[in-house]
């Protein structure tokens, strides 16, 4: 297949006629059988289904992974492998056979005019950049449908969009944003608003932000998290309004946050695999009768942060919601960590099949494998620093 691409630079583009190759991106790290919750590397693992709970002291024992998955809507519809993500948004194509277009300057301009000429659809961002860019504000919003943003690992900071503004806003269907480095801006990214469905955020490295790492609202639904690293933000993950539902996160690691790691508010989330560290409010939190599948994760406190209120705030529910409305199984709790559902959900609710590890094994390879891949020194700062740091309402943690 031929596809049109185009080079943008600061002020001109030129058109030329190119195969597209096909973007690399990281995919699951074993292959489905066709089975929920199966894996087909032999290394065990699985979804939940229902007998049993998880254990709740610092040893680091839990019970056992068994097999099942979760959605309130979910109609069994495939929307997960054979393909090349998983979860609630994993069917989606994005910009699969669009157009190419590719921002080879690390300009704000360069990066807007992509933006804009994506509005049509059907297209694929490839920024070919290795300097940071520095937006000027907001870039404009993503209303198109059918798109690929692959970052190549490109930085973009966001110090001059408000506290109230999204660097990256996502209101089309079908997109997928990979491979992308967004730092200290108000809402580093968002999917927002109910033309916003069957979205991957995949290998995402979302830090410093004022307000939200990754923001889910507002009516977008069919949304996958997957392998992203959070850190130092005020709010992690914030899902939340009317509409907004079937959510999957999955092999992502959060940290060093205020609050919300993530906030599940009126939607259906499945979380597994993921971790979540050094919260200095509370960590995980179903608000407002929210619902979903909690497996085979860890919530770890360290020294420096595992005093007052926090260790009970690790995985909690909220506002009347009941704690059978959260099925959980083969969680970790460390650093005196502790979840506070007093009686979840006895079996799982359906939801698409991810490939999911026993909470001891997928430690290692969501802190090896979680964000842009390599790592750069700001990331691995965040990972490295153990003390003498602060985070609150408007205080994020912005590292050099």
């Amino acid at each position: 297949m031929k596809t049109a691409t185009l080079a943008i630079g600061v002020l001109a583009a030129a058109l030329l006629i190119a195969g597209c190759d096909g973007a690399t991106s990281a995919g699951p790290d074993a292959a489905f059988d066709g089975s929920r919750g199966s894996r087909t590397d032999g290394s065990g693992g699985g979804t939940s289904d229902g007998s049993g709970g998880p254990s709740d002291d610092d040893s680091g024992a839990v019970t056992p992974p068994r097999d099942g998955a979760i959605s309130s809507d979910w109609d069994g519809s495939a929307s997960g492998p054979p393909g090349e993500y998983e979860g609630f948004g994993g069917a989606t194509p994005g910009g699969a056979g669009g157009m190419e277009i590719h921002v080879t300057e690390p300009s704000d301009a360069a990066l807007r005019d992509a933006i804009d000429r994506a509005g049509a659809g059907h297209v694929i961002i490839v920024l070919d950049v290795t300097e940071p860019i520095h937006l000027t504000g907001p870039l404009p919003t993503m209303d198109g449908d059918f798109v690929t943003i692959e970052g190549g690992c490109a930085t973009i900071y966001g110090e001059s969009v408000s506290a109230t503004a999204a660097m990256l806003d996502i209101r089309g269907h079908d997109v997928i944003v990979r491979n992308l480095r967004l730092r200290n801006g108000g809402d580093n990214l968002r999917a927002q608003a109910a033309g916003a469905y069957n979205i991957v955020f995949s290998h995402i490295s979302s830090t410093g932000s004022y307000d939200d790492g990754i923001s889910i609202g507002y009516g977008a639904h069919d949304v996958t998290v997957e392998r992203s690293f959070l850190a130092g933000n005020t709010r992690s993950i914030f899902i939340k309004y009317t509409g907004s539902t079937n959510i999957s996160i999955h092999h992502t690691w959060i940290m060093k946050q205020w609050i919300r790691g993530p906030l599940v508010y009126e939607a259906f989330v499945d979380l597994r695999n993921i971790i979540v560290e050094d919260w200095w409010s509370w960590g995980t939190r179903f608000d407002h009768g929210a619902s979903g599948n909690v497996v085979s994760s860890l919530w770890s406190l360290s020294p420096f942060t595992s005093s007052g209120e926090r260790p009970m705030k690790a995985l909690n529910v909220y506002d009347g919601t009941p704690s059978t409305n959260v099925f959980t199984d083969d969680n970790v709790y460390a650093g005196g960590a502790r979840e506070t559902l007093t009686s979840p959900a006895s079996a799982p609710f359906p939801a698409p099949p991810v490939t999911t590890l026993s909470a001891a094994e997928m430690e290692p390879m969501v802190r090896a494998e979680a964000g842009c891949l390599p790592r750069d020194a700001v990331d691995q700062a965040y990972i490295d620093l153990t003390s003498g740091w602060t985070i609150g309402d408007g205080n994020p943690l912005r590292l050099p």
